[in-house]
Order: C-alpha cells, then sequence, then structure tokens
C-alpha cells in the first residue's frame, strides 16, 4: 500500500516536471517571437527613412530636369556642337523613380513539442516519459525537475537561510588566508618581540611597540600634567619621570605593597618589587582590578595571590587621604575610582627608577595566571609550572603595553575581515546594510575569522621559531599573545556555532519527518 501511494506521488511529479519544461519552452517561444517583431519593426523603420531619402533625391532629380528643360528652350541647339547622344542622357533623366518596395523575408520556427493531454492518464504519462526522453529530462528526481529556474533559486535561498548552510566559497577562505598572512607579517617586522628594553634574551622590539611605549609615556605625562594643573609643583612636570613620581605621591593605595615587610603578620610566596603588580589583583588594568581595587579601599585590605591561593591581607602601605578621610558611601567609592585610576596611571608606564621599559602593569585579568600552579617546565635550567612561566614572561616585558603593541595587527586583521564581509553581503548578495553589520555571531563570519587568525598563527609562530633558532620556552617572548587569545575565542565560537547547527537540523529534521507523516496519511 505504500509503495503504491508514492509511486502515485511520482507518477504525478513527473507529469508535473514534464509540463514545466512545456512552459519553459513555451516561454522561450515567445521571447523568441517577441525579438522576431522587435527586429520587423526596426526593420521597418529603416526601410521608411530609405523610402524617405529616395523619395527627397527623387524630387531634387525632379527640380533638376526643370530647370534643364527651361534651359534648354532659351537655346538654339542647331547652333551649338552639341551630340544627340548628350541630349538623350538629359532627357533620360525625365524617367520617374520609384522608391523600392521592402522585402520579407520568410521566418520559419522549428515546431513546439507539447503532450496531448486529452486521454486517459496511463496515456498522459506514457507519452510525459517519452516527451522527457526526447528532450533529456532527468527524472530520477522529478519533484525537483518540475520547479524552475527561479523556483529553484528562491527554494535554494529559503533552505540555505533555513538550515543555516555556508555561502562560503573558495576564494573567501583565501582572501581570509592572504588576510592572515599580512597580520602574521606586521607582528613579525613591525611589532616584534617582547622585552623590557635590557634583558639579555631579546632586544628587538618593533616599531609598533616602540611607537606604543612612547604614546603612553605621553599619556601619563599629559594625565599628570592635567591632574596637578592647580597645583605649583604641577609647572615643574617635564618628564615622564617626573610625572609618575607625582601621581604616586598623590595616588597612594594600600595594596601597593612592593615586598613582605609590608605585609601584616602574613607573607605573600615570592613577591618582590619586580612582581607585585602581579600579583596584586589590584593592579589589573581591566574591571577585575577596578572592583578589586575598590573593595580593598573600602575595607583597608589587599587583595593578592600566593602560591596560587587567593589571600587578603593588611599591609603598611599608606592609603590617599583623599579616600581614607571620607565615610562609606557613593562618595567614597567615586573618589576609590578615582584613586584606582590615578595609581594606574603611575604604574602603566614603569616607575620613576625603572631601567629601559620598566615593569608595567599586566594585561587585563592576566594576575588570574597565577593560580594555574601546574606543569613542569624548562625556563633556562629551571623547572617552572604554568604560573612561573607568565611571571618569567611578565618580567620579561610582556605588560600592558606590549599587549596593546600585539593588537594592533590583529585589528587589522579583523578589520580587514569585517569590511571584506560587508562588502560581500551588501554588493554580491544584494543585502541591505543593515543586514550586513559584521557581527560575530555569524557562522560564517567566524569561520573567516578563524581560518585568518589560525593563518596569523602559523606565519607568528614559524617566525619564533626561525629566529629564536630552538623549539624551546624563549620562543614564547616572539609569539603574539593577542592574537593567541582571538585564536582562542574563534575556536570556541566556531565549535559552538556548529554544535548549535547540529542541534537545529535534528530538530527541523523530526519538523519535517512529522510533516510527511502527516502528509502522507492524507493521500
Amino acid at each position: 500500500m505504500e509503495k503504491d501511494k508514492l509511486d502515485e506521488l511520482d507518477e504525478v511529479a513527473k507529469v508535473v516536471s514534464v509540463g514545466q519544461h512545456e512552459a519553459d519552452q513555451a516561454v522561450e517561444r515567445l521571447d523568441e517571437l517577441k525579438q522576431i517583431s522587435s527586429n520587423m519593426s526596426a526593420d521597418l523603420d529603416l526601410q521608411e527613412k530609405i523610402n524617405a531619402n529616395q523619395q527627397q533625391r527623387i524630387n531634387d532629380t525632379q527640380s533638376k530636369i526643370k530647370e534643364a528643360e527651361s534651359l534648354l528652350n532659351t537655346i538654339d541647339l542647331d547652333n551649338l556642337n552639341v551630340r544627340t547622344s548628350e541630349i538623350e542622357e538629359i532627357e533620360n533623366l525625365r524617367v520617374e523613380v520609384t522608391p523600392s518596395e521592402p522585402e520579407s523575408p520568410e521566418i520559419k520556427l522549428p515546431h513546439l513539442d507539447y503532450v496531448d493531454a486529452t486521454g486517459n492518464w496511463e496515456d498522459l504519462l506514457s507519452e510525459s516519459e517519452a516527451y522527457a526522453a526526447k528532450f533529456n529530462i532527468s527524472l530520477d528526481n522529478p519533484y525537483f525537475a518540475c520547479l524552475s529556474d527561479a523556483e529553484i533559486n528562491k527554494m535554494t535561498a529559503l533552505l540555505a537561510n533555513k538550515y543555516e548552510l555556508s555561502k562560503l566559497k573558495k576564494e573567501d577562505y583565501v582572501f581570509a588566508g592572504i588576510v592572515g598572512i599580512i597580520g602574521g607579517l606586521v607582528d613579525a617586522f613591525l611589532v616584534g618581540a617582547i622585552t623590557d628594553g635590557n634583558n639579555k634574551y631579546t632586544s628587538e622590539q618593533g616599531i609598533l611597540g616602540q611607537k606604543v611605549d612612547d604614546t603612553v609615556d605621553k599619556l601619563v605625562t599629559k594625565y599628570a600634567e592635567f591632574a596637578s594643573r592647580n597645583e605649583p609643583y604641577g609647572k615643574k612636570i617635564n618628564s615622564k619621570n617626573d610625572a609618575i613620581r607625582w601621581l604616586e605621591n598623590h595616588f597612594k593605595v594600600s595594596y601597593d605593597a612592593s615586598n613582605n615587610s609590608n605585609i601584616i603578620n602574613d607573607s605573600i610566596a615570592g613577591m618582590n618589587p619586580s612582581n607585585h603588580h602581579l600579583f596584586s589583583l589590584s593592579h589589573d588594568i581591566g574591571p577585575l582590578g577596578l572592583f578589586t581595587s575598590i573593595l580593598d579601599q573600602l575595607d583597608g585590605k589587599s587583595t593578592f595571590i600566593s602560591d596560587g591561593v587567593l589571600k587578603r591581607v593588611y599591609t603598611a602601605s599608606k592609603e590617599a587621604d583623599q579616600v581614607k578621610d571620607l565615610q562609606l558611601g557613593p562618595q567614597k567609592v567615586i573618589k576609590a575610582v578615582e584613586n584606582w585610576f590615578g595609581h594606574i596611571c603611575s604604574d602603566v608606564a614603569g616607575t620613576s627608577k625603572s631601567v629601559g621599559r620598566g615593569a608595567g602593569l599586566p594585561m587585563p585579568f592576566y594576575s588570574i595566571t597565577q593560580q594555574f600552579k601546574f606543569g613542569s617546565f624548562d625556563v633556562n635550567g629551571k623547572d617552572k609550572d604554568f604560573a612561573g612561566v607568565a611571571e618569567w614572561l611578565y618580567k620579561q616585558g610582556l605588560d600592558f603595553r606590549a599587549f596593546v603593541a600585539q593588537s594592533i595587527p590583529v585589528l587589522i586583521m579583523e578589520t580587514l575581515i569585517r569590511l571584506y564581509w560587508v562588502y560581500k553581503n551588501h554588493f554580491y548578495y544584494g543585502k541591505e546594510w543593515k543586514e550586513c553589520i559584521p557581527i560575530a555571531n555569524q557562522l560564517d563570519l567566524q569561520t573567516l575569522l578563524l581560518v585568518s587568525t589560525s593563518t596569523f598563527a602559523a606565519v607568528d609562530i614559524t617566525d619564533a621559531i626561525v629566529r629564536n633558532g630552538n623549539i624551546d620556552v624563549k620562543i614564547l617572548l616572539r609569539i603574539n599573545f593577542a592574537n593567541a587569545y582571538d585564536l582562542g575565542v574563534r575556536s570556541v565560537q566556531v565549535m559552538k556555532g556548529r554544535f548549535q547547527r547540529a542541534q537545529k537540523l535534528k530538530k527541523i529534521n523530526q519538523e519535517n519527518e512529522a510533516n510527511w507523516n502527516e502528509i502522507y496519511k492524507n493521500i
């Protein structure tokens, strides 16, 4: 019974497919007739213009003949030496010329085949199959063959959107790869290696890294000049070191303990002046540092990570009077935020006594790495865990300034990919501008970004290995951590997007099966 119903549906689809081909042929014949009619109309217009020109020439000739006749009547031909042949030529001009009639070419069109639908169903089916064989119409999938090209394109677009099918082509992947190579080359030659300015492992800081350092120095100096504008000492701020000293004196915080001698009745494992910014969560330059700093300033304690454990202790460091003397409330919170920002500015470019670049502030959330007390890595003959490697990188110069410099080629890469995405969707697919916003929750865009950042990483790692000469921990000094972070984010996005799409497809297939069963019952 089930086979009979399906066979009947297949037969109907075959007849409809042939009917669709007949309709397409009829449309093509109509187009041919329209073209022929248009050509004939153009030919008639041209012939009318030719006839008009001929008539004008005839009128001109007749006018000249009349003038010649008048002239002949006034001349005594017997007294002139005029040959008879010449007179006959003049007489011949009087022959009336008539315009030529346009020729109508005979146009023969091939016979238009069709299926005779006057018989019974079996005859119609048989003739349809014969028609399909004659015109090489594949009836293996008659449900697809019965659709017109416009219907197929429309259905393809609907299915692509419904099933979230990828529209990416080979040239899209090629473009993303080229952008990744560009980003990697910018990083290799313009950003360069991580350095604190005087470490013995590398001094190959690129021009972008140097520009970022100089820009941060200028911003710190400008902020100190602005903050001290109402004080006499403000006029004496002429350098970065002057600015840092002024900021350190005016934005003091309790959590600025640089070693354990400033910790009251407790200790922070391994803390010293070169790493206390890394161990103190309040020195984080992002939201983590802001929140922790406000908390520390409100209750007088300081938050550190000691041997992988979060610890809050009292310190001997002095708090700024503008915060300490206020009662707990909104005004104190505002002053705490202002104090945190001022202290951040005093540390972001190193200290007033720094040699070279100095130890600035760690990049946002980097302090959390001190909780990862696992693994074993050889760092210049010393065994260190993951947290130890992160601390070593920070001491070598991986601070906020280095991270900003590393972010520049990543931003260039992301911008190029997103601009390409906007261009492709608007000018190629014809979408509205508002539909072309390059938000990274679209799986195809996520895929392009992943291809680009993966290529960037491949170039970056290759450059690090070649320049270092060995595969050891020192290649990390040449790795772009901004791109590594971006690679991790894009990888998670693509995996999440593909999983969500798989779940959606599963649900759609279940709905399709239910709809088919309902249709089948009603056949």
